[in-house]
């Protein structure tokens, strides 16, 4: 296989008795292992009664007939995550608008009605449906595996055929020949779509015919390059100019499909733009026309070819995972032969003028149509809706006129222009440092200059002998922060600089160099502040940004001093700052909350979101102790995958649910609890208590060989050398811009964690997270409630325990408008009373269970639950028992305090 000569990898590829094909790689670097195995069936293979069936069998493991119903409520979740995603709600619209025999037409996430309900409408079963999409398409035949680590070849060719070789090959009945999915009916239309956020989005859309085997000479990237270029008279540079869009993106959709791809022109407007979206077509088949004009030009291809070759030569490592993802579906291109698996999207073999023009006649105002994605459209009233996504769209004939204009031969726009030559394609790779073979590795930057307002980190590359190097460069200046105007102002200035250099530094990000501006700030932009600014504020504010600075600087690669010392005198000339004295520095801070259990409300502005969300931050100890810090790291490895596995995978309370630490510059670590999905969050928060309470008694019973394994694991990690040099100057830059100047803490974590034992894990548990030992308990649980369940008011929550409001939310959300909350809370208490009495049996419990599932309290006190869910009932169930044995488990620590929570 052509292997760059910086990769110190090696592969093989090999196909198994089963006729699987494998990659091997052997990355003597890595800490780590992975392997990834991608099957090439998707939801193109959908029966049409069953649709989303393929992303359905995707979440289920081992094939549990138990699983199913848990599984498609995880489906219907991420589906129902999905409902308020303009991308989406465009894409299936898209769908709707095409072949409807073609299977790019279906609904390919499915839900519970197009999977369950309509499973039930055709009279089949579920889950033998699922098992007959197995046993057609899970076959060794249409499988690609890779796998990497640090062992022998051998030995992971070994592993690999006694692993793998009894994956059954049933065929390969993939259809690929598809055909297109827009036939001339759907083309020449112009698509309203009425977003849910605040869009301005142009999609001019061309079908394209399947260039896979084209790989070598990639006609469509040619295309892209010209289409995409942002330099001086780019079609983006002068949709700016008419103040009409803030960017633009080329390319063809090629990832998975088969027979078909579609050439997508993705502008991002400004609302005047959109009314001139008209003017936007003519602008981009005016310079289709200059392409066509002008012909395939071979030393565009070769300036291609040659920066290409300049990223195949230079390619930086990748973490195993990484890896093993991307060649997974990479050598599922029967196209690319197996020498170029490694090479396929770095190297031109040859320039092809007839596929370039045989591609770019496909780019014509014959073949495309226009997609309008905004919240309100001008004298366009969107009334047909999509029925997955509710989403309203609109679809209007391109003017014939119009059509006729754009196809002719004297399209011409003043100011728009073809690249020339790119002058900024680097030659000289010669490496600084010649003497870093053999020699160990330096692990920090050195500081080489330091005055009242600047600081300059340097570190030569001693690892990689790549020609690459990276310039951080962070300027602290005190008026941005100093009003929620400045902060705005300057945020504008990072934008209408970065709009800038990217049109005049565009041939050196062609190059291979790239760079971002960015600005740090801390307030909401607030429209009534935007709406102070004019041109001349704006200009003033701009003049004196950079009167007084600090500058933090960091140079990591390929330089030597002298270089590093140069770059920042011109750095400090340009600047010519005044010192920033050491009070005019933000420092971040911490708001000291006071121990206690604390909620914050908010309710979601979209009236047409069904999620909702629970933060709950449970603050530990400073961050200065490192040894707490180690503690929480290990903590955060057990307690993630039994959070998901309790609350989304047991319980379904969310398709998106994560436990985290955080750490921050300053003040106090958080293990942070976060589940969003329709679940009120009250109901959602007596689950967080009860894994709280569960999850002391896991770590008790966890054995300490199972936990020095999962610390191994860990600190394994932790040892991961750096991959590249970007990678470095990236943990450098962290650093230094923070002020913590902790450049070995990987290798000192590493250290401590390796001398933590299990019983220090189990002090920090009942030293900050036990709620019933923790002396200071200090949580915050930010609660984002949807406009579509019950909310409590701040009296309810001030009166009434979680578990109260948890059931009452439960049984409202049943349809029991009525219930006098007071009544449900001495419900709980009589229940509880009860439990308490026969504390030795369930039966009180259980009966209390039936007694509820059987009657409804009303503001009377009587008792139904007709009409009521499974699902939902389950909820109800599920809220009164966790109601009635929490006092076992967790405090009533509910309490709305006078913090104003907008401040922190």
């Amino acid at each position: 296989m052509e292997k760059s000569a910086s990769d110190t990898n090696d592969y093989r590829l090999i196909r198994l008795p089963n006729n699987l094909v494998v990659m091997c790689v052997q990355d003597p670097a890595t800490e780590n292992a992975a392997a990834a195995l991608s099957v090439n069936v998707g939801s193109n293979m959908d029966p049409v009664e069953l649709q989303g069936l393929a992303h359905f069998l995707e979440h289920i493991p081992l094939l549990k007939k138990d699983c199913v119903d848990r599984e498609l409520c995880a489906v219907d979740s991420e589906y129902k995550g999905l409902l308020n995603n303009d991308i989406w709600r465009s894409y299936q619209i898209g769908c709707k608008l095409s072949d409807p025999d073609h299977p790019n037409s279906k609904f390919m996430i499915g839900n519970i009605e197009t999977l369950k309900q309509s499973a039930k409408d055709h009279g089949l079963d579920l889950y033998e449906e699922l098992l007959k999409f197995y046993n057609k398409y899970y076959s060794s035949d249409i499988m690609k595996l890779v796998v990497c680590g640090n062992h022998p070849l051998d030995q992971l060719v070994e592993w690999t055929v006694s692993k793998f070789s009894d994956v059954k090959s049933r065929g390969d009945s993939v259809q690929r020949s598809l055909g297109h999915p827009l036939s001339a009916e759907f083309l020449g239309k112009v698509i309203h779509v009425e977003a849910v956020n605040d869009v301005h989005e142009i999609d001019i859309s061309f079908p394209v015919p399947d260039v896979k085997a084209m790989y070598r000479s990639d006609p469509f990237d040619y295309i892209s390059h010209f289409l995409g270029y942002k330099g001086e008279g780019s079609i983006i540079a002068y949709l700016k100019q008419q103040g009409w869009a803030t960017s633009l993106s080329v390319g063809a959709d090629t990832a998975y499909n088969y027979g078909f791809y579609q050439f997508t022109i993705s502008v991002s407007a400004t609302p005047e733009g959109l009314e001139h979206y008209e003017d936007i077509l003519r602008v981009v088949f005016a310079y289709v026309q200059m392409l066509l004009s002008s012909g395939p030009q071979e030393w565009v291809q070769q300036e291609m070819a040659s920066m290409t070759k300049i990223d195949f030569d230079n390619r930086t490592k990748s973490r195993a995972l990484v890896v093993a993802l991307g060649y997974t579906h990479l050598i599922h291109n029967e196209y690319v032969a197996p020498e170029h698996v490694l090479s396929k999207d770095c190297a031109y073999e040859k320039f092809n003028y007839d596929d370039i023009l045989h591609c770019l006649s496909f780019i014509n105002p014959d073949n495309f149509r226009v997609f309008l994605c905004a919240a309100k459209h001008k004298s366009t009233e969107c009334l047909e809706i999509e029925p997955y996504f509710s989403a309203a769209y609109h679809v209007d004939s391109i003017s014939a006129d119009l059509l006729r204009e754009l196809a002719s031969d004297t399209m011409h726009v003043e100011g728009l222009s073809l690249p020339e030559r790119n002058l900024s394609i680097p030659d000289d790779f010669s490496i600084k440092n010649t003497n870093m073979l053999g020699a160990a590795a330096v692990l920090r930057p050195t500081l080489l200059k330091l005055n009242d307002n600047f600081e300059l980190w340097f570190k030569q590359d001693d690892q990689f002998s790549s020609p690459k190097g990276s310039i951080s460069l962070g300027i602290y200046v005190p008026n941005v922060n100093s009003s929620p105007q400045n902060n705005i102002m300057s945020d504008l200035y990072c934008n209408m600089l970065n709009s800038k250099l990217l049109e005049d530094l565009h041939n050196f990000v062609r190059a291979g160099q790239s760079f971002l501006v960015t600005s740090e700030w801390h307030h909401q932009l607030l429209e009534s502040e935007l709406a102070k600014i004019t041109p001349a504020k704006l200009q003033a504010h701009i003049d004196s940004l950079f009167d007084v600075t600090y500058t933090k600087m960091c140079m990591v690669g390929n330089f030597d001093e002298t270089e590093a010392l140069k770059v920042a005198d011109n750095v400090q000339t340009i600047i010519k700052p005044t010192p920033n004295l050491g009070y005019n520095l933000c420092q971040p801070r911490e708001y000291n909350i006071a121990p206690g259990y604390y909620v914050y409300q908010m309710q979601l502005p979209n009236e047409d979101c069904v999620n909702s969300a629970v933060q709950s931050h449970i603050y530990c100890g400073p961050i200065t102790d490192k040894r707490e810090a180690a503690i929480l790291e290990i903590l955060e490895a057990l307690v993630y995958d039994s959070f998901f596995s309790q609350l989304r995978t047991k319980h379904q309370l969310g398709y998106k649910v994560a436990a985290l630490c955080s750490i921050f510059p300053v003040g106090r670590s958080e293990l942070v609890l976060s589940v969003e999905g329709e679940s009120n969050p009250m109901y959602v928060t007596l689950h967080i208590n009860k894994f709280i309470h569960d999850m002391q008694q896991s770590l008790l019973d966890m054995s300490d060989e199972q936990f020095s394994n999962r610390v191994q694991s860990l600190v394994k990690q932790y040892q991961e050398g750096v991959k590249s040099i970007s990678h470095e100057a990236g943990k450098y830059s962290v650093e230094v811009n923070n002020g913590t100047y902790d450049f070995g803490k990987k290798i000192a974590m590493a250290k401590l964690l390796q001398s933590i034992i299990k019983e220090e894990l189990l002090e920090f548990w009942n030293k900050y997270i036990n709620p019933s030992t923790a002396p200071a308990y200090t949580r915050v649980d930010v609660q984002m409630w949807s406009t579509k369940i019950w909310r409590p008011t701040e009296s309810d929550i001030k009166t009434y325990p979680v578990k109260t409001l948890a059931l009452y939310g439960c049984l409202h959300s049943e349809g029991n408008e009525a219930l006098d909350i007071g009544k449900v809370d001495e419900y709980i208490t009589t229940a509880i009373a009860a439990h308490k009495e026969h504390p030795e049996t369930s039966d009180s419990a259980d009966l209390l269970l039936a007694d509820l599932k059987s009657a409804s309290l009303s503001a009377s006190g009587a008792m139904y639950t007709t009409g009521e869910s499974a699902e939902r009932a389950t909820h109800t169930g599920t809220a009164l028992e966790l109601a009635i044995k929490e006092h076992e488990t967790f405090g009533n620590y509910a309490d709305v305090s006078h913090t104003n929570f907008a401040t922190i």
